[in-house]
């Protein structure tokens, strides 16, 4: 029994996986038509895009369970940290073996963002108590958030600010 529970499992984590890359291989696809100039075909490809979406979440629901606001803020510290301080690195080291500059540039500028994340999350339970509201910025090129006051230019990447989405 454990065993087919155990293949069950990977199979949701795969199929989760799958429909999450095709949900944003279909975006992509979907502003390419419609820079060609096709806008029958580009809301064609955000519709599957957005089918696809419905399974990962389904998906994701039967993987992940949500605990109450204060476990989930520990558990996303935890994972944040995780990423930065050992994810990351062990793949930023491969990329230098594979010369792979480009990857180098983005798991770096992932792992300097997720350090970020894990400090907002580590402050995130005393504006919790004390009913503190934060306004967000997230830098859309490399996923750097600034809480607060929009910087003039990400810290981590150096886009403008025109480059930051206001998250409320």
């Amino acid at each position: 029994m454990d065993s087919v529970k155990t293949k069950t499992r990977k199979n949701l984590d795969t199929a989760f996986v799958g429909e999450i890359k095709a949900y944003f291989r279909l975006l992509s696809f979907a502003k390419k038509a419609e820079e060609e100039g096709y806008p029958q075909i580009s809301a064609l490809f955000r519709a599957v895009a957005e089918a696809e979406f419905v399974h990962a979440r389904n998906y994701f629901s039967l993987i992940e369970k949500v605990g109450t606001t204060e476990e989930n803020l520990k558990r996303s510290f935890e994972n944040e940290t995780f990423a930065s301080e050992l994810a990351y690195p062990e793949m930023i080291k491969q990329a230098w073996q594979d010369d792979d500059k480009a990857a180098i540039w983005w798991f770096t500028a992932a792992r300097n963002a997720d350090e970020r994340h894990a400090n907002l999350y580590k402050h995130a339970l005393n504006h919790m108590l004390s009913e503190r509201m934060t306004v967000y910025y997230v830098c859309s090129h490399c996923g750097w958030i600034e809480d607060g006051i929009l910087p003039e230019t990400c810290p981590n990447c150096g886009k403008n600010k025109e480059w930051f989405k206001k998250v409320e």
